[in-house]
């Protein structure tokens, strides 16, 4: 896995049916436990916020995204909020 992935396929479903299902064993559920905002989480000095999962078993996973990363989600999701009306 590449750590320095600084890009994200964004899938946009207006409903829970046309959304993807995430069946076992393909998918294993995990808590989102903590998140930690870092001021300079990047080379170049930008933010990013750390996720850490924790699952069933208490085994724990990370999931680093770039504040680009974060506004782009923002941004879609605020596209679906105007789109719902």
């Amino acid at each position: 896995m590449d750590l320095g992935t600084n890009s994200l396929k964004i899938v946009m479903a207006d409903t829970p049916s046309e959304a993807p299902n995430y069946e076992k064993p393909d998918y294993k559920g995990a808590n989102l436990t903590t998140a930690v905002v870092v001021g300079k989480g990047t080379v170049a000095g930008n933010p990013t916020v750390d996720f850490v999962f924790e699952d069933e078993d208490g085994q724990k996973y990370v999931a680093m995204l770039t504040a680009g990363l974060i506004e782009n989600l923002t941004g879609a999701i605020q596209g679906m909020k105007e789109r719902a009306g």
